[in-house]
C-alpha cells in the first residue's frame, strides 16, 4: 500500500496515539480525532454524543477512516441504561451517516474487542464462533460492528472489522500486567485473585500497532466487508504471567494466589490474518522486551 491520508477516530486516545506514530513512521499521513478542543496540527475535535460536531469534517476527504473511538467504562457491568451503551451504538451510527453524506472515504476499519464473543466457543476463539457478549460494553462493540457490517454493504464502502485481545504497554499505567511489574518493582505482595476473570490484556501496544500497519500494506479489500482477529494466537496463562514478571525482574515479592484458579481460558485464533501477513511476534519476548524497556 502507498503512502494514505489516514483519519483516526479517537486518534488521541490510548491506542490512538501510539498507532499514529507508527502510521506517520511508515510514511502515511495521519490526522486524528478526540473529544476535546487542541491547536494540534491535524486534529479535529468530534463526540459521538454531539452531532454537531461532525461538522468539523466537513469536505474533507481520507484514504481510509479507522475508527477507535469507544467509551470503555461499561466493561464488567450488565446495565442496559449505562451511557456508553448509548455512545458506542447510536452515536458512532450517527457519524456513520455523516460520513455517507460526505463521501468522506470508501474505506474503513472499526477496531472492535474479543469481548463479542461468548465463553462457550472452542479455543481457539476463530472469527465465525457464535457471539455472545457477557458484559455491556461486549454487547455495544457488537452492535457496532453490525452497524459497520450493514453501512459497507449499503453503501458500497470497503470495511474490516478488527477483533482485538486487551493491550497493554506503552504509556499505559494500569492494568493487570502493569500492577504486577509496579508491585514486582517495589518488591510488594501481589495477590492474584482470578474468579469469574475471562479477558485480561495479553498484546503488547507496540505489537498490534506493527501489525495493524502490515495488514494495511498486504489487504486487498476484495470483500465489501471482512472480519479478522488480530493477536499472537496463542493461550496466556493468568498466573503464569504473574510469576513470570517476577522472575524477569529478580523480585522479591510473595505471591499469593486468594481462592481457586477461577479464570475461563480465552484466546483468540489468528490463522486468518496471518494468511494477509506474517505473525512472529510471541508473548513472552513481547513481553521481556517491555520489561528491558522499563528497566532503561
Amino acid at each position: 500500500m502507498e503512502a494514505n491520508k489516514i483519519l483516526l477516530v479517537g486518534g488521541s486516545g490510548y491506542l490512538g496515539l501510539h498507532l499514529q506514530n507508527a502510521l506517520i513512521n511508515d510514511g502515511h499521513d495521519v490526522y486524528i480525532t478526540g473529544t476535546k478542543k487542541s491547536n494540534k496540527k491535524n486534529y479535529y475535535q468530534i463526540d459521538f454524543d454531539d452531532e454537531a460536531s461532525f461538522q468539523s469534517l466537513t469536505r474533507k476527504s481520507f484514504d481510509m477512516v479507522i475508527v477507535l473511538a469507544s467509551k470503555i467504562n461499561s466493561l464488567g457491568t450488565t446495565d442496559l441504561n449505562h451511557p456508553d451503551l448509548k455512545t458506542n451504538t447510536l452515536g458512532y451510527a450517527s457519524f456513520l451517516n455523516f460520513l455517507i453524506k460526505e463521501k468522506t472515504s470508501s474505506k474503513i476499519i472499526y477496531t472492535s474487542s474479543m469481548t463479542v464473543y461468548g465463553t462457550g466457543s472452542s479455543l481457539p476463539v476463530k472469527e465465525e464462533a457464535s457471539l455472545g457478549p457477557i458484559h455491556t460494553y461486549g454487547l455495544s462493540k457488537q452492535v457496532a460492528e453490525q452497524l459497520t457490517s450493514f453501512f459497507c454493504i449499503q453503501n458500497k464502502v470497503n470495511g474490516v472489522i478488527l477483533r482485538l485481545p486487551g493491550i497493554y504497554g506503552g504509556d499505559r499505567k494500569a492494568g493487570f500486567i502493569y500492577n504486577v511489574i509496579d508491585k514486582c518493582s517495589r518488591n510488594e505482595k501481589i495477590e492474584l485473585k482470578s474468579d469469574g476473570l475471562v479477558f485480561w490484556e495479553t498484546l503488547n501496544i507496540d505489537d498490534l500497532c506493527n501489525m495493524i500497519v502490515r495488514f494495511l500494506k498486504a489487504y486487498t479489500w476484495q470483500p465489501l466487508i471482512d472480519i479478522y482477529n488480530v493477536g499472537y494466537g496463542e493461550e496466556i496463562d493468568f498466573y503464569e504471567t504473574a510469576y513470570t514478571i517476577r522472575q524477569l525482574l529478580s523480585s522479591k515479592s510473595e505471591i499469593v494466589e486468594i481462592g481457586s484458579k477461577g479464570y475461563i481460558p480465552f484466546f483468540l485464533s489468528n490463522e486468518k490474518v496471518k494468511k494477509v501477513i506474517a505473525i512472529s511476534e510471541n508473548f513472552r519476548a513481547s513481553l521481556n522486551n517491555y520489561l528491558e524497556s522499563i528497566k532503561q
